[in-house]
């Protein structure tokens, strides 16, 4: 589930609602727009309902770590997935709940600001061991199968710090969202020790929505990762509080009714198993296919949706397209209408394409024991937008035939 986010516009302080997912934000008051960067983990804090003669400065808050998102692996001669959401402790207390369980899901958090007084508590579990937590409520139920793993893959996934406030009243120590008392023989000054008052390394900042190149607009919607200029024709992401451009272009089709999809084009040469073209990959994964001389002549590129989705149908809609790729016209820097936004990073591209040849492998108990020795190297990555047309409940894409529901585009934004 998503959270929902109370922000406070930079410009002329309105607050407004905000999603999880969101980057690009339009202040519907002054009608700026501005591109949201953070360092790190987004950081949220829960609203309290601490007692008035509780002062801001006396508030304490401990972390909880939030792991979102499609975990992939391999076991034996099977490939699994699951999403993930899961809230756990930041810091070893026992006095505190294990978990926050729907709590930020069901009501509004902030985003931690600068102007937020109080204490707060240092993290002492490490993101990595949140990762491994939530990799085990992935794989529950595969002890059934005694091969060991070869693969595992964090895709889409989000890592947020949600801070829980707490108050220490006449020696106890109390949740500040209930008022209940959690553990007597709290101490304010102990508690301070222990934490620090907030860091501005935390807080998000933004960017102008300005083309680098030309200086028109740049456009996208709520939760793109890519913006568009349609002014010069250029694509740009967000690395580091810079925009930088990216290479990109759109199959165009003589159908203007088109819709279109962004993938991932991977060009890349791999090492453990020997595959240096398309062929080679044909062969690899077994595929019911005479290889023939294009085949051969074709580079090794794998195509990966540049959008998230549920694992099933994202692994399938990358695997179609990767094997039907030669049917696929030659693209251009042209923008069109219509285009769906980039919601999955290159980045997390990169990291899908073991999972994405599992997937396409038709003998996976020949092919998935090679995979920790199989090692891909990207050698060039190209945004490319293909046309699909609208068949009512589905997009079907112009060249290859391949299919896709309207109903999971849709989820997939929340996820």
């Amino acid at each position: 589930m998503d959270l929902t986010i109370q922000q406070k516009c930079p410009s002329c302080g309105a607050q407004i609602e905000l999603h999880e997912a969101d980057r690009l934000i339009r202040w519907p008051y002054c009608e700026v727009r501005n591109f949201m960067v953070s360092r790190g983990p987004l950081r949220f804090v829960l609203p309290d309902k601490a007692p008035d003669h509780i002062a801001r400065s006396e508030m304490f808050y401990a972390p909880y770590l939030r792991f979102k998102g499609n975990i992939y692996y391999c076991k034996g001669k099977q490939q699994k997935f699951k999403v993930v959401d899961t809230t756990q402790q930041g810091m070893n207390a026992g006095a505190l709940p294990a978990s926050l369980g729907l709590r930020p899901q069901a009501m509004p958090v902030s985003l931690v600001a600068k102007d937020v007084e109080g204490i707060f508590l240092h993290q002492t579990v490490k993101a990595r061991t949140l990762l491994e937590r939530a990799a085990l409520l992935a794989v529950i139920g595969s002890e059934k199968i005694k091969a060991p793993f070869c693969h595992r893959a964090y895709i889409g996934e989000t890592l947020s710090c949600i801070y829980l406030p707490l108050y220490i009243d006449n020696n106890i120590l109390h949740d500040a969202v209930t008022n209940r008392p959690l553990a007597r023989g709290g101490s304010v000054e102990k508690m301070r020790q222990k934490g620090s008052v907030c860091r501005q390394i935390w807080t998000p900042h933004f960017l102008a929505t300005l083309c680098p190149q030309c200086g028109d607009s740049l456009t996208g919607e709520h939760d793109s990762l890519v913006l568009s200029c349609y002014n010069c024709h250029s694509s740009w992401e967000e690395k580091k509080g810079q925009f930088h451009s990216i290479n990109w272009n759109c199959v165009v089709s003589a159908n203007k009714e088109m819709y279109y999809l962004p993938f991932w084009k991977l060009r890349v040469r791999s090492s453990g198993v020997e595959m240096e073209s398309f062929a080679d990959f044909l062969k690899v994964t077994n595929q019911p296919l005479v290889i023939q001389k294009k085949h051969k002549k074709m580079e090794l590129v794998f195509w990966i949706s540049a959008f998230k989705l549920r694992p099933s149908t994202f692994l399938t809609l990358g695997k179609n397209v990767t094997l039907r790729q030669e049917k696929l016209v030659a693209g251009e820097t042209v923008m069109m209408n219509n285009m769906h936004p980039v919601t999955l990073l290159r980045k997390e591209a990169v990291q899908a394409l073991k999972s994405l040849m599992a997937a396409a492998a038709l003998n996976k108990k020949k092919l998935l024991p090679y995979l920790p020795e199989i090692r891909f190297y990207p050698l060039s990555t190209e945004l490319t937008y293909l046309p699909f047309f609208d068949q009512g409940h589905d997009f079907v894409q112009e060249q290859t035939g391949i299919s896709i529901a309207k109903s999971i585009l849709r989820f997939g934004r929340k996820l």
